[in-house]
């Protein structure tokens, strides 16, 4: 039984979440619950296989196993491209890409506004105001790109396989 199914179990009574909950919550939370804890609110959440908990309003996450603070870095470091976007808000998921609006969704993939997936350059373009090159304008294959959007394919397939072992394992 991996450490966040113990959390569950140690925790039955789960409380109705609120709005307030949700915006405490960073985006790369995609399971979590609230429960009381010492006569406290406290906001749960899965990160990898451990349990982390916060008790808003307080922005700290704690590791329920080794009661470290969780460093920002370690959640940023759960959203790819970063260093592509800007204006990134990990608690809503909003960015910026090529001054485009963009959305790092609950299913982990970038979306424009339009619900279309972001094709993001091999390098960063923080910065740049370029457009990246439509299938019309370009009909050579390029083996970097092909690289990225099979990277891609394998990381979107990787989170649904996860996904879904975790619900059947729930």
């Amino acid at each position: 039984m991996i450490f966040w199914e113990k959390v569950l179990l140690k925790y039955p009574t789960k409380l109705q979440a609120s709005k307030e909950d949700a915006k405490h919550l960073p985006i790369v939370f995609s399971k979590w619950f609230v429960a009381y804890d010492q006569e406290e609110r406290v906001i749960f959440a899965r990160l990898h296989h451990n349990c982390v908990w916060s008790i808003p309003p307080s922005k700290t996450w704690t590791d329920f196993d080794t009661h470290k603070n969780t460093p920002l870095e370690t959640l940023l470091d759960l959203v790819p491209y970063l260093d592509q976007v800007t204006n990134f808000d990990l608690y809503t998921g909003k960015a910026k890409y090529n001054n485009k609006d963009v959305i790092w969704t609950p299913i982990h993939q970038w979306k424009y506004r339009n619900n279309r997936t972001v094709h993001f350059n091999e390098t960063p373009t923080k910065g740049t105001n370029s457009e990246p090159s439509s299938d019309k304008d370009s009909k050579k294959s390029n083996p970097d790109e092909d690289t990225a959007q099979v990277e891609d394919l394998l990381r979107q397939a990787e989170t649904t396989v996860t996904s879904a072992i975790q619900k059947l394992s729930s």
